[in-house]
């Protein structure tokens, strides 16, 4: 179940990068992440967040360079929470 909910997270991804890499018109300067963005970004990078987090900054890189080391960013922070509350729940909540 957990491969298919990260299958679909990485494809739901790549969509959501393509269509908003296509929205952008040559020499558009785009500079941050809308609100709306930084939310879809948090979301998939908190239930995939190596392979979400370079999908979006391979994909914006060239084009939209802030927007994808502000996804960067997220992306290793939503990978720094999960290794914390990983660690909490191993050595605090964990049954013995």
């Amino acid at each position: 179940m957990f491969q298919i909910i990260s299958l679909l997270v990485l494809i739901s991804a790549i969509g959501y990068m393509v269509s908003v890499r296509g929205k952008v018109k040559t020499g558009q300067a785009v500079d941050q992440l809308s609100g709306g963005e930084k939310v879809y970004v948090w979301i998939t990078c908190l239930l995939n967040p190596v392979f979400s987090g370079a999908v979006f900054y391979y994909g914006w890189k060239k084009m939209l360079p802030h927007k994808a080391k502000q996804a960067n960013s997220i992306s290793l922070w939503a990978f720094l929470l999960e290794i914390v509350l990983g660690v909490i729940y191993f050595f605090m909540l964990s049954p013995r």
